[in-house]
């Protein structure tokens, strides 16, 4: 029998404009997008009690736009925390993998991850690594694509959807029965699922990304045409693309193509 899961958040869910210009800056239009998302799932998923612990923080731009303060982050790249290290935003940055981190049992009340697990093959070992940091009652609360991810990109077929799938590393996009059968062998019982951008977002998100990846010249001349004309838009342009997306209700129904797990220690 399937663990049981728990009814969807039905919320319209949004961001605000001044967060989009950030993101749309820093990551392009459609990292951008799909990142404020994530965001938004995140922020709607508080209050979240300290100490906080993020799983696979990288950079840590995207924590940064949650948290003030964040004790530990957590990430095997260590170029990626020398630039999480000048945010401001972590107590202490370790460059070790979460099954491997020294770490104490129940130090923390929270685990926060952003699009990490679906590319982790041990993924038992590290949910099983996240209870054992967590205090009794403690949350991990995370990000992922969802088994829609596959069946929604800008073209059919499923040759297509593994090269995409293989080009992006992703490994677990499962339904939210099978996370929630994860989750409780691990000792964490899912307690809320909050899905984001519908099929339509998914599809527009996709040829963003094909147009990012069209390219001129050939060496150290070779630039992408998409990412050029974007970084030449008008600062005024990209304000007005961030006012018109921060109207928009990324919330979709279940399953979506992204979706925020919450999960308590037992």
């Amino acid at each position: 029998m399937k663990t049981a899961v728990p009814p969807v958040k039905p919320d319209c869910l949004s961001l605000p404009e001044l967060d989009y210009a950030f993101l749309f800056e820093k990551f392009g239009p459609s990292l951008g997008f799909w990142r404020a998302a994530e965001i938004a799932a995140l922020r709607e998923a508080a209050p979240y009690e300290p100490p906080i612990l993020d799983l696979g923080c990288g950079d840590g731009l995207v924590t940064s736009r949650i948290f003030p303060r964040v004790a530990v982050g957590l990430d095997p790249d260590a170029a990626a925390l020398e630039h999480a290290a000048g945010l401001g935003v972590y107590g202490r940055l370790i460059a070790q993998p979460m099954e491997k981190a020294d770490l104490q049992p129940g130090s923390m009340r929270t685990v926060i991850s952003n699009s990490v697990l679906e590319h982790i093959s041990a993924i038992d070992s590290v949910l099983q690594a996240a209870a054992r940091v967590l205090k009794p009652g403690g949350r991990l609360v995370f990000t992922v694509p969802t088994e829609a991810f596959s069946c929604w990109l800008v073209l059919p077929g499923s040759g297509y959807a593994a090269r995409r799938n293989a080009h992006f590393q992703h490994l677990n996009l499962w339904p939210a029965a099978q996370w929630a059968d994860h989750l409780l062998a691990a000792g964490l019982k899912m307690d809320c699922v909050r899905p984001y951008l519908g099929r339509g977002w998914v599809r527009t998100w996709d040829a963003l990304e094909l147009l990012q990846i069209i390219y001129l010249g050939a060496g150290r001349r070779r630039v992408g045409l998409f990412d050029q004309l974007w970084r030449r838009l008008p600062a005024a342009w990209i304000r007005a693309l961030a006012h018109r997306a921060s109207r928009l209700d990324l919330s979709a129904p279940a399953p979506g193509g992204g979706r925020l797990i919450s999960a308590q220690k037992e």
